[in-house]
């Protein structure tokens, strides 16, 4: 069966290596033959924007309507994501099967490949429904036919804050199915793998077997294949086919080694930045400038009056923390606080109103219980707050938080002691206990909803601890996969070490070959070494080619580093949370964090202080009593 190789290979917008402009035929390179252009099949051309525009525009006027401030609506989603350079604008994918030695313009595999490839890209829609195609060619003008597919990623679900329909690769990825499983078989590579294995189902269609380059093993010995490592890798490649020396191809990849040069130290230093804090007696201002922090994708930890962020993006926060106009805090958004923090207190309606009136609100009853602030001009009816506010909804939510309290007592009676299970189902009681002596704050999960129990980001955390135990989970497992979740984290940062080492050999090997073959500069360590790696003045070039694959599998591994750091969060949190509830302290640590706020005589309006330290670096503005 004759053979075809396949070549799959992503770019990206930010690097110049996705462009439209030379897929349409806008700017000519010198590889192209200009009397074949007419050959081209266009699948589809739309403008970009036009694109985002299709795509993210109900969305978009969705996200702006929930917005109070002006200044936290988006004018162009597209402007916003360039500028925000964290998420890539658009990608584009160059497919090929064979190259122009074995499938060549005007040969008859090449005829096959251009078949292979219509084939192809009419698929490509069904099987990835979260990457919309806005530039689709089939190139024919070039030494062998093969496509660039540009897309934009999107997600659809999943997102709590910013769009509800947005921009992410990652996200799209993962809501097509690809979900992560090892630091080497992230999203991308699956989703990769996935495509090249669709391109290896139409060779074998057309009556090809894939020609998988390098792909020539013998068996081996541990000890002999450590001994030969090196020395197979650059064998391998040296008796690979010639190199595209195409000016095209050679600025292709002098842009990649760009990229991953600056990528890689980025990652350097987004990983070596120490983690700052910010903190805000404005939550008007909190809730702003988290919410744009999100939005730009910037790493944070949210803590109990504010947020972390690295230090290497505290300008950024700092540039968001300007953009931020004041206003003043309204009588009705301090009612509905006031109203959801008595109505989760109390038992009955009255009891309502008699604590409204301790809080300074004149009451006037009649039709509609209208009620007056201590410092406004005009009376507020409850049920202008809001459908959820109304006197008999406010009822119905007592009803409910009355049955949660009862079912919950009950719940902890039939429990078995001296179990995780009873021990959380009394950590619930003892919290809605507590929280009635006005000690705990009001923590939303929902912030758009009234605050209920069943709308508690405290008691939530319970909950998902809850479904862990109804599911098996014991204090010894979750202990368990704490411990692997911190390992596997812990392997794939030595893997990186690892590779760092193994690039750092390639890159000496290089410049020994470039001293003594390029520059015939005398060197005998330098020569030793390379005849004992079997490098010659004829292969020593292909060394970039094993520094670029190690850059690749590095940058790959540092980009997946925060989702393995995520998930020891998120396994690390549920532990601690689990041994708070076993040892009975978890309410009493609760209010231990919140006494200090309660104390304190100051409040410092904004500043920053290392997250890992008592050391505060403050802002100019002065603190002011609380």
């Amino acid at each position: 069966m004759p053979q075809l190789s396949i070549s799959l290979t992503l770019g990206k917008a930010s690097t110049g290596n996705a462009d439209p402009v030379h897929n349409h035929r806008e700017i000519i390179a010198k590889n192209v033959d200009k009397n074949r252009i007419c050959k081209n099949v266009t699948y589809v051309r739309q403008n970009v924007e036009e694109a985002y525009e299709k795509l993210f525009s109900e969305s978009l006027a969705e996200y702006n309507l929930k917005q109070k401030q002006p200044c936290r609506r988006i004018e162009d989603y597209y402007e916003r994501i360039c500028e925000g350079k964290r998420v890539e604008p658009f990608y584009e994918l160059i497919v090929q099967f064979g190259d122009s030695q074995t499938a060549g313009i005007g040969s008859q595999n090449g005829a096959k490949a251009q078949k292979m490839l219509d084939e192809y890209i009419r698929s490509f829609h069904v099987r990835n429904p979260n990457l919309h195609i806005f530039c689709g060619m089939l190139h024919n003008d070039e030494a062998s036919p093969h496509l660039h597919i540009d897309f934009i990623p999107f997600y659809t679900q999943g997102h709590k804050n910013g769009l509800s329909k947005g921009v992410s690769m990652k996200s799209a990825l993962i809501e097509q199915g690809f979900n992560p499983q090892s630091a080497n078989k992230n999203q991308l590579v699956l989703w990769q793998d996935s495509e090249r294995k669709v391109m290896e189902q139409i060779l074998q269609k057309y009556g090809f077997k894939r020609d998988v380059k390098n792909d020539k093993h013998k068996h081996q010995s541990v000890t002999e294949h450590k001994e030969s490592k090196d020395e197979k890798k650059l064998l391998a490649f040296a008796k690979s086919q010639q190199p595209d020396y195409s000016i095209e191809n050679v600025t292709r990849l002098q842009n990649e080694n760009n990229f991953l040069y600056t990528e890689n130290k980025k990652l350097i230093e987004e990983k070596q930045s120490p983690w700052k804090s910010f903190f805000f007696s404005d939550k008007a201002k909190l809730d702003f400038v988290l919410t744009e922090v999100k939005l730009r994708n910037i790493p944070v930890r949210e803590t109990e009056n504010g947020f972390d962020v690295q230090e290497i993006n505290v300008e950024e926060v700092r540039r968001i923390e300007k953009s931020y106009q004041s206003s003043a805090t309204s009588h009705r958004a301090t009612l509905i606080d006031d109203l959801d923090r008595i109505t989760m207190q109390v038992n009955s309606f009255e009891d309502i109103i008699a604590k409204l009136q301790q809080y300074g609100y004149t009451i006037k009853k009649g039709k509609y219980i209208a009620v007056k602030p201590q410092n406004g001009e005009k009376f507020i009816r409850l049920k202008s707050l809001g459908e959820e506010y109304s006197e008999q909804s406010i009822r119905n939510r007592l009803a409910h938080k009355m049955k949660f309290e009862s079912d919950i007592n009950e719940a902890t009676k039939t429990a078995k002691p001296d179990t995780l299970d009873y021990a959380v189902k009394n950590t619930i009681r003892q919290y809605t206990v507590v929280f009635a002596h006005n000690v705990l704050p009001v923590r939303k999960r929902n912030p758009k909803k009234p605050f209920c129990w069943t709308n508690s980001e405290e008691l939530d955390r319970l909950s998902d601890l809850n479904k862990k135990i109804n599911n098996g989970a014991t204090l010894e497992s979750l202990q368990r996969e704490f411990t692997e979740t911190k390992n596997n984290l812990a392997d794939s940062e030595n893997k990186i070490e690892t590779l760092k080492s193994e690039l750092t050999f390639f890159q000496d090997l290089y410049q020994a070959g470039q001293r003594c073959f390029k520059f015939m500069q005398e060197d005998q360590t330098a020569l030793s070494l390379l005849a004992e790696n079997k490098v010659t003045a004829d292969n020593y070039e292909r060394i970039t080619e094993l520094i670029t694959a190690d850059k690749n599998e590095i940058n790959e591994l540092e980009k997946s580093l925060p989702q393995f750091q995520k998930k020891l969060k998120e396994a690390t949190d549920i532990f601690e949370l689990a041994e708070k509830v076993s040892a009975g302290t978890w309410v009493q640590y609760l209010i231990n964090q919140e006494r200090p706020k309660q104390q304190a005589e100051f409040w410092v309006e904004n500043g920053t202080r290392c997250a890992d330290s008592e050391t505060e670096i403050i802002s100019p503005n002065q603190g002011r009593k609380k």
